[in-house]
C-alpha cells in the first residue's frame, strides 16, 4: 500500500469533484478569463479556440479557413472526429462536455455560443438579449404557413406589448413624432419648460 501507483495517482481527487465543496463552486480559468471580456470579444475567443481545434482535427492549417457555420457533417466529421473534439474542448476549457456535443449544436459556431453560454453564463439584459437572438434566428427558419398554425406572430405581438407596459414611461413620444413633439418633449425632461 505504501509504493506508489502511478495509474491511481493520476485520477483526480474524488472529494475534490464532488457538488457542493469549494473547488466545484470556484470559476475555471478559462471562464474568468472568459468573462473579463465584453461579450463580442467572447463570442470571438470562444469560436477560435473551436476552430482551432476543429482546424487541427481535420488537418486545416488555417482555423480561419473553417466555415463557422457549416455543418460538422459537410465538414467529414463522424463520431470519432465528435468525441476527440468533445475531449479537446473538455480539456481546453475544463468543462464536463457531454459525448453528444458534436450532435446537439451541429456547427462549430454553434458549440462556440453553447461553450461560450456555459463559461460565462449572460446575466439579466444580456440573457434575454442573447434568447432574442435565438427566437430572430428561429422564427426567420420557420416557413410562413408553421408562424401562421401557431399563431406565433399573435404571440410575439402579446409579448411586445408586455415589454412596452413593463418599460419606463417615456411621456408618450413616438417613434413618428414630428420635430415639434421632440423639443417639447426635450424641453420637459430638461426642467426648461417649468
Amino acid at each position: 500500500m505504501a509504493r506508489r501507483r502511478p495509474l491511481l495517482d493520476a485520477l483526480p481527487d474524488a472529494a475534490a469533484d464532488a457538488p457542493g465543496t469549494s473547488a466545484a463552486a470556484a470559476p475555471s480559468e478559462p471562464a474568468a478569463r472568459l468573462a473579463a471580456l465584453p461579450p463580442a470579444h467572447q463570442e470571438r475567443e470562444v469560436l477560435d479556440l473551436v476552430r482551432t481545434h476543429v482546424a487541427a482535427l481535420l488537418g486545416y492549417d488555417r482555423p480561419q479557413a473553417l466555415e463557422p457555420h457549416k455543418a460538422f457533417s459537410d465538414l467529414g466529421f463522424d463520431s470519432v472526429a465528435a468525441t476527440d473534439l468533445k475531449i479537446r474542448l473538455s480539456t481546453a476549457t475544463g468543462l464536463d462536455l457531454p459525448a453528444t456535443l458534436v450532435f446537439d449544436h451541429a456547427t462549430p459556431a454553434a458549440v462556440a455560443d453553447h461553450l461560450r453560454t456555459l463559461l460565462a453564463p449572460p446575466t439579466g439584459a444580456a440573457r434575454l438579449l442573447a434568447d432574442l437572438d435565438r427566437l430572430e434566428t428561429a422564427v426567420a427558419a420557420l416557413p410562413a404557413g408553421e408562424i401562421a398554425e401557431h399563431r406565433i406572430a399573435a404571440r410575439l405581438r402579446t409579448l411586445l406589448t408586455a415589454a412596452e407596459a413593463a418599460g419606463p414611461d417615456d411621456g408618450g413620444i413616438s417613434e413618428d413624432a414630428t420635430a415639434d413633439e421632440l423639443f417639447a418633449f426635450i424641453d420637459n425632461q430638461l426642467g426648461l419648460n417649468g
